[in-house]
């Protein structure tokens, strides 16, 4: 969905400049499938005819949400130090696999938490084949049969058997977004799509999109010639439980590359708000999906304020530009009119 459709229609979460109100994460939106890598939980749905499987949206479609229940249950639930140690060394497991068959870690790691929030004992809804997808990287019976995985069960065989295989796909199809499209309908549904014989799932095309950010169709248009990602790059185990936890989000960062830091107009009407740069901008792009006949084509501005009552962190407001006050409040009461909230206030100049 392109940015400016994306502005074309909205009811607005606003905030007062120094009021929090609890903003809407990018992805508390509606999830799309297991391929939404934060945002709702649950075991991954495996498709048929595939080796592990989930789910993405299309170059122009609905980008998919993100589903992540267990982001937000981390949240309320201290880790018990058994459940950490497990994790942190399913997280040494993935590295360990990763560098072996240079894959970009977190590339890596995000398959694997796409396929079972790194569960060892997860088990796939059943197939139209009437098999199941097993165990932490999700392996059909019979592609763990192929690859020589005796136990899919056990993630110390299971996980650096997936790296292996999701190397040979980017080998095969020239590019990590193809290699996790064929890692999740199977190579001869990319092939076929590729040649333009057969469709590419709705579901792939949500797990491609949850995993890298971009969708199955940017990746074949780009070929061999995508840009990979560092494969050297290091990040600990917590550092990497958090990035999994955020869903890639193309349109925030597309939308950032439209926002300035700091108004560049004298007047602003303030659509969203909060101490979260990201969440902020998040709740602004949603806003913005409901209200572009209103808005029209004004750009955004970001501005940052730090109120010491709070402490010193900034305080972020996204706010629409306006070149007078006038200008602005016949913006605002466009916008209340549509029945959403809205704030006038002078940027700082």
């Amino acid at each position: 969905m392109s940015l400016r459709m994306l502005r074309r229609s909205a009811v607005l979460a606003m905030l007062l400049t120094g009021l929090s109100v609890p903003l809407v994460h990018a992805e508390d939106a509606a999830p799309a499938k297991p391929a939404d890598t934060p945002a709702a939980e649950s075991t991954p749905t495996k498709q048929p005819d595939r080796t592990p499987a989930t789910t993405p949206p299309v170059s122009d479609v609905v980008k998919p949400e993100t589903h992540d229940k267990p982001a937000d249950a981390a949240k309320q639930e201290p880790d018990k130090p058994a459940d950490r140690d497990t994790r942190e060394s399913i997280c040494l497991m993935i590295e360990s696999a990763a560098r072996a068959h240079d894959l970009p870690l977190e590339f890596f790691a995000r398959v694997i938490w796409q396929e079972s929030r790194f569960q060892a004992d997860a088990v796939g809804p059943v197939t139209r084949s009437g098999k199941r997808a097993q165990g932490i990287a999700q392996f059909m019976p019979g592609t763990a049969s192929e690859r020589s995985l005796l136990d899919p069960f056990d993630p110390v065989q299971a996980l650096p058997k997936s790296a292996e295989f999701l190397n040979e796909l980017r080998g095969q199809f020239g590019n990590l977004g193809l290699a996790a499209a064929a890692y999740n309908a199977g190579p001869r549904r990319v092939q076929e799509w590729l040649a333009g014989t057969g469709p590419m799932p709705q579901q792939t095309r949500s797990y491609v999109y949850a995993i890298t950010g971009t969708t199955v169709d940017d990746w074949a248009a780009a070929g061999r010639n995508a840009k990979q990602p560092d494969t050297k790059a290091n990040t600990d185990c917590r550092t990497l439980m958090a990035l999994l936890r955020r869903a890639p989000n193309p349109f925030v960062a597309q939308l950032e590359q439209r926002v300035k830091l700091g108004a560049d107009r004298p007047w602003g009407v303030q659509l969203a708000a909060g101490f979260n740069r990201d969440r902020a901008l998040a709740m602004y792009a949603r806003a913005m999906s409901r209200l572009s006949a209103v808005i029209g084509e004004h750009d955004p501005s970001l501005s940052s304020s730090v109120f010491r009552s709070r402490g010193t962190r900034p305080f972020y407001q996204v706010r629409i530009g306006a070149e007078t006050r006038p200008e602005a409040n016949e913006l605002c009461a466009r916008i209340r009119k549509a029945g959403s909230a809205c704030l006038v206030l002078r940027n700082r100049g």
